[in-house]
């Protein structure tokens, strides 16, 4: 099996179908931000805060690396699609893009409790949209595959992404 890629915004839910979605697969998972957590040793936002963004960018691109040579389902950060060298390591695999609106992105960052957004704490809802917009068009250049998880439920995203892989196969 190849590595399936799942990237988008913020509460797309890439941590969620990562994880139906290896399951289904009998696949392993990468969830890229739990990783990063154990390796820095502090919660992202955290991080961020004390060392960065560029850093912690840094220390993503060469997670990524690492995650794309086991076969694996990987849930990469919202930003991962921003470094040059990403897209470039991206270009070639199999990165399937979870969409969703705007406003159901930023209805979902805000009702998270569990996953505290670096981003989302010093960015109000407009700025959030924003951030989105500016990202949305590398999400599309990069996915081979696209789903919009706005309204679907997480098993009805994975039946989606399994027979679009089967068509691209």
């Amino acid at each position: 099996m190849e590595s399936i890629v799942l990237i988008g915004f913020m509460g797309a839910g890439k941590t969620t179908i990562s994880k139906e979605l290896a399951a289904t697969l009998n696949a392993r998972v990468v969830d890229m931000d739990d990783v990063l957590v154990e390796r820095i040793g502090q919660p992202i936002s955290d991080y961020f805060e004390e060392h960065g963004e560029a850093s912690f960018r840094e220390h993503e691109s060469n997670l990524l690396k690492e995650a794309l040579n086991q076969e694996s389902v990987i849930a990469t950060g919202g930003g991962v699609i921003l470094q040059k060298e990403n897209q470039k390591v991206l270009s070639d695999k199999l990165v399937v893009y979870l969409k969703a609106d705007a406003n159901v992105l930023v209805k979902r960052i805000r009702e998270d409790k569990v996953n505290i957004r670096p981003l989302a704490i010093k960015n109000d809802d407009g700025d959030l949209k924003r951030l989105f917009f500016s990202r949305e068009k590398l999400y599309e250049k990069l996915a081979k595959i696209t789903v919009d998880t706005s309204e679907k439920l997480p098993k009805d995203i994975v039946e989606e992404i399994i027979q679009q892989v089967e068509v691209a196969s």
